[in-house]
């Protein structure tokens, strides 16, 4: 392990990892916690690509396991899905252990691919995704045409929900103008997902929520034209959403400048119930946060800055407050990549001691870790 004192913040930082091909925590909405304390992360090791890190000792632990695809994390008991290889059978492993079994195959003629499974492990959440990226390549500069080009890019999805015991495929949800994106089942509840559509989080209703059984289809938030709501994650327990918030009604900027982190207008923390009524709104933040994310207790939340901002932010929560005070905790070295960001996926350790997150280190992205509170 290594430490060092942040040249900005001041605060004491941890080096957790220390990988040749870097090592990182799952994007910043997946479970990532273990029963015992520790956190799921990523890196390849001579035994695998699966590891285990506790913040409190400076410890990764390496896991025997070779996964090709993450599918879900129940934090309650530690079990994990996961694909083995590019295909569809899924295994299960009860964390922190290493010793994985098999639960079932997705059929080679269902559409779409396995991205998701809820959290009783017994419906696999199949993606199809019917676009063209490399006529519409994803823009990573400030060309307000590159951004336009693809958004403008003909686009459709699907979502399926195949349930691995009773061996039968439904169709859930369909779009046949845009694409589906983030699919998110609950973590408290096996027959509930939600998910969002690929689009300009300003130009339309972007949040859903649908059972696994196809009933149920629900705007979480719902948005009036030129309201930006993204980058969604499930609330502690499962029975609201939380989201960044932005309102470009009015904002004369949009069409040049439609890019969240460039608007000339604040951002907000917003958590919705499952009814899709908006439940809090908190007051402006100091800046634009491309992710926010809450500790497992609700007791605290950080931001991921942005061009200009770039670090990791953490601040107490409260229900009773519209106040969200984010302090800098540590500096991030990765540069910065418009509409992608610096790949930071910060989240809390058990109890809220830590705050764990992506930095490059020496050329190599790792995992690092500072304390809350301090």
């Amino acid at each position: 392990m290594r430490e060092w004192v942040d040249e900005q913040t001041g605060r004491t930082v941890r080096q957790l990892t220390e990988l040749p091909d870097g090592a990182s925590v799952s994007y910043f909405r997946l479970p990532r916690h273990v029963p015992g304390g520790l956190l799921l992360a990523w890196g390849t090791h001579p035994d695998g690509n699966a590891l285990l890190l506790d913040p409190d000792h400076g410890e990764a632990i390496p896991l025997k396991l070779r996964i090709a695809q993450y599918l879900k994390l129940n934090e309650a008991n530690g079990r994990m899905w996961y694909l083995a290889e590019p295909g569809r059978t899924v295994w299960a492993v009860d964390l922190p252990g290493d010793t994985p079994e098999l639960v079932g195959e997705v059929p080679a003629d269902a559409p779409g691919h396995p991205v998701d499974i809820t959290c009783d492990g017994r419906t696999a959440i199949l993606v199809e995704k019917n676009q063209d990226p490399n006529a519409f390549p994803m823009p990573v500069t400030k060309d307000v045409a590159a951004f336009w080009h693809y958004f403008s890019r003909p686009r459709n999805g699907r979502i399926w929900a195949y349930d691995l015991a009773a061996r039968r495929l439904t169709k859930i949800a369909e779009s046949t103008e845009l694409g589906l994106d983030h699919e998110d089942t609950s973590p408290t509840d096996p027959g509930l997902l939600k998910f969002c559509k690929d689009m300009l989080e300003s130009l339309g209703q972007r949040m859903w929520a649908v059972r696994v059984d196809g009933s149920g289809l629900r705007a979480i938030r719902h948005q009036e034209m030129f309201e930006a709501i993204t980058h969604e994650f499930w609330w502690p327990g499962g029975q609201h959403v939380g989201y960044t918030y932005q309102d470009r009604r009015g904002d004369e900027t949009l069409y040049r400048l439609p890019w969240c982190e460039y608007a000339p207008v604040a951002t907000r923390l917003g958590i919705a119930g499952l009814d899709g009524t908006e439940r809090y709104l908190s007051d402006p933040l100091n800046c634009y946060h491309s992710h926010i994310f809450v500790s497992p207790d609700g007791q605290w939340v950080c931001g991921e800055g942005t061009d200009g901002h770039s670090f990791a932010y953490a601040a107490p929560f409260s229900w009773k407050s519209t106040a969200v005070d984010f302090a800098p905790m540590a500096t991030i070295h990765t540069p910065y990549v418009p509409f992608r960001g610096q790949r930071v996926e910060a989240g809390f350790s058990a109890e809220s001691r830590w705050l764990v997150y992506n930095d490059t280190i020496d050329g190599r992205l790792q995992v690092c870790a500072v304390r809350v509170g301090e």
